[in-house]
């Protein structure tokens, strides 16, 4: 172990890192001076270590192309060979998004005001709220989190698709693409949704925004109204302010 320890240590100051963090459960001084010593004698020779420290996963994406030269990698970026896969369930959402959801859309302008009339009664706001958890359980599964992060992940839902609930990108825990909880069983989400976004030419999309954790004040509550309301991350994002309060003063 502690050669190996030197060899990285040779490695990182090859490749020119300005230090290396040494540490372990029970090392002595003198672990840490043989480390030090031997990876300096071993730096002058650094390439020569490449091989012992390259073993990629088969068929595993890696942003750069490798420079067969070295061992290492070149600075250009590697082709992204995933396929596209899509579903009708993802097209007509898009469509649906981008005819209801957009604030630039006729339809929405249209939709606002009705949507916060709704939200102001009683029995047509369970009416809407029954009616949308039941389409949306329907195409997506959904779980009425009430602050729908569909938008997010390419029209998969994060709270039944995901066992970690992971709207704001993958947990790095998948393998080969499997989730870690359910291996050979479920994809991960977020490689479904990458596939989704290849298809439209949006995946560089997914890293676009930052999406905040659920806000679980609103669970059981309808998305749709918390996003025409100015309630949900969505509206935050796109600027949708909350109506004004009754009786508050107009300025």
């Amino acid at each position: 172990r502690l050669m190996r320890a030197a060899r990285m240590y040779a490695l990182g100051k090859g490749m020119g890192f300005a230090g290396a963090h040494i540490g372990g459960h029970g090392m002595t001084y003198e672990m840490l001076e043989f480390i030090i010593d031997k990876g300096e004698e071993l730096s002058k020779d650094w390439e020569k270590l490449v091989p012992e420290f390259d073993y990629p996963q088969p068929g595993g994406f890696y942003f750069f192309e490798k420079d067969d030269r070295t061992g290492l990698n070149t600075s250009r970026p590697a082709p992204r060979t995933q396929k596209a896969r899509t579903s009708l369930i993802f097209w007509f959402s898009r469509l649906a998004h981008h005819m209801i959801f957009e604030p630039q859309s006729v339809f929405f302008k249209a939709l606002l005001p009705v949507a916060r009339a709704i939200d102001k009664t009683h029995w047509p706001k369970r009416l809407l709220g029954w009616s949308e958890h039941m389409a949306k359980t329907a195409l997506f599964e959904c779980m009425n989190c009430g602050d729908c992060a569909l938008f997010d992940v390419a029209y998969l839902c994060p709270v039944s698709q995901c066992p970690k609930n992971q709207r704001n990108g993958p947990c790095g825990g998948s393998y080969q693409g499997w989730c870690e909880v359910y291996p050979n069983e479920k994809k991960c989400i977020w490689v479904r949704a990458y596939e989704r976004l290849k298809a439209v030419r949006e995946e560089d999309g997914i890293a676009a925004n930052m999406v905040p954790p659920c806000n679980w004040e609103l669970w059981q509550t309808s998305s749709w109204l918390n996003f025409y309301c100015g309630r949900d991350h969505n509206a935050a994002r796109l600027g949708i302010k909350a109506p004004p309060a009754k009786g508050a003063a107009k300025h």
